[in-house]
Parts: structure tokens; C-alpha cells; sequence
């Protein structure tokens, strides 16, 4: 496997696995976009409930000349999604490494990096670079916060027990992102995440059921509770009155977008 001892490293090897991932016409539009600098990180804050104070920044990947379009609305192969986390989490990297050579530690809200579980468990690229970076690169990984997905039911439980347990113990702090209702509450008591994160609120009984669990697990193991996609003040007086600490959303901030400090070529 490649060794990603520097930023010149890990930003050749994304190259290498967005290139080799392209199957569909989508896949090929978003690298043609790519070599245009036109695939943009956007960070949104994520605000305390109660003082509004910006703790985090959370990130995603937007294309488009006013970076409206989300890279995952695009009818991308399943690789291509793998390789897109990773490059999320390039830029992750970048940005904060740029942060923490010119503003004062204490101005750095630690930016939270959205990955699919799929990409770490299912792809072996995924996993090495994600260990990579906490190895030789972990100055910048203390201010950078993995957001695991745990999306699909089934997944093989010693094994997403064995990733989670490992992110446990080389992460400063790691969240996962859920549905509801969902199965995967045990695992998590064994390798408690920092937060949860729960996007979806609606009033039909599967949801109310799947809540409830996840309500007093947050409780008991002292686990934060984000909330995310808030679009109105009904949602967050919900959400607080559930116990969140944490939220972002269009109700408080539009995503703002940051180009990676140096351009990212994917033809010479």
C-alpha cells in the first residue's frame, strides 16, 4: 500500500483512486470538474442549542458555479462515492493544517467530516488512508472529527465492532450519523461515539419508536446529541426539548465555501 507521509502523498493517491473509481457519465463529469477546481468543500456551523456559540464546522462536497449541488445527488458508482469520502477527507486535512498554521488554536472549531461506513469497512483503500492520516498526519486529525455512517441495516456486526473499537482508540473523537430506527445501539454502548447525529424528524410511529432507545441510550452513556438539516425554529424547540446540545442547519447558516489551498489536478 502506498505510503502517505505527506500532503503531496495523500493528494496524488486521491487522485489515483477518484480516476480509478469512474464508471458512470456522472462519475466522469465530477472529475472532469475536478481538473476545473469546480468540487468545493463547504462548511456549515454546528451551534449550542442553548448559547448558539459556533463549536464545529461541518463539511460537505458541492459542485456547481454557486456550489448548490450536493456531489452525492449524481448517479455515481459505488467506488466513486468511497473515493469522494476520502477526498472530503483530504481536504478536511488541508483546511485545518492551513488553520493551524495561521490562526491561534483556540480560533479553530474542529471540522466534521462526514463517511459513509461502507467506505472503511467494505473498500480497503478506505480504511489505509483513514489509519494513514491519524499515523503521519495527526496534528491535524485532533481538530478533524470522523462522522461515521450507519445508514444500512445488516451490517456484519464482528466486523463493524472490530472498525468501531479501533476508532475508538486512535480517534481524539469520533460521532456516527443514524436512521431510525436503528439496530446498532449495543455496538455503540461497547465504543461510545462523542455525538450522535440524527437528521430526520418525522411524526410516524417507526420513527417515534426508534427515538426512544436512542433517547435513553444518549442518557445513560453521556453521548451528545446533534442534530442536523434544522430548518425552522419548530424543528430546534423540538430537537432541544429531546435534548440536543448541538445543531446546524439553513435556519441558522448557509454553508460557506473554501477551495482547497493548493489546486487538485486529476491530468497532468
Amino acid at each position: 500500500m502506498a505510503k502517505l507521509f505527506t500532503d503531496a502523498a495523500l493528494g496524488e493517491h486521491a487522485r489515483g483512486l477518484l480516476i480509478q473509481a469512474a464508471r458512470t457519465p456522472d462519475d466522469h463529469i465530477l472529475l472532469e470538474a475536478m481538473q476545473h477546481n469546480d468540487i468545493r468543500h463547504v462548511c456549515q456551523p454546528i451551534r449550542h442549542t442553548e448559547t448558539n456559540e459556533v463549536t464545529f464546522q461541518h463539511l460537505t462536497l458541492r459542485f456547481g458555479s454557486n456550489n448548490e449541488q450536493s456531489v452525492y445527488r449524481f448517479d455515481l458508482s459505488e467506488e466513486m462515492r468511497y473515493a469522494l469520502d476520502l477526498f472530503g477527507l483530504l481536504l478536511a486535512v488541508r483546511h485545518i493544517k492551513f488553520q493551524q498554521e495561521t490562526i491561534h488554536a483556540s480560533l479553530i472549531n474542529p471540522l466534521v467530516v462526514p463517511l459513509q461506513v461502507e467506505t472503511l469497512l467494505k473498500w480497503e483503500p478506505g480504511q489505509h488512508f483513514l489509519s494513514s492520516l491519524f499515523e503521519h498526519h495527526h496534528q491535524a486529525m485532533r481538530d478533524v472529527v470522523p462522522c461515521i455512517q450507519l445508514f444500512q441495516p445488516g451490517l456484519d456486526s464482528e466486523q463493524l465492532g472490530q472498525f468501531l473499537g479501533w476508532l475508538h482508540g486512535v480517534c481524539p473523537a469520533y460521532w456516527v450519523d443514524i436512521r431510525l430506527p436503528t439496530a446498532y445501539l449495543p455496538l455503540l454502548e461497547r465504543y461510545s461515539p462523542a455525538a450522535i447525529k440524527i437528521a430526520q424528524f418525522n411524526e410516524d410511529a417507526t420513527f417515534k419508536q426508534g427515538l426512544l432507545p436512542v433517547i435513553r441510550f444518549l442518557k445513560q452513556c453521556h453521548v451528545e446529541f446533534v442534530a442536523g438539516r434544522v430548518a425552522t425554529q419548530y424543528d430546534l424547540v423540538r430537537f432541544r426539548r429531546l435534548g440536543a446540545g448541538y445543531y446546524f442547519g439553513y435556519i441558522s447558516d448557509i454553508p460557506t465555501s473554501f477551495s482547497a489551498p493548493r489546486k487538485f489536478k486529476l491530468v497532468q
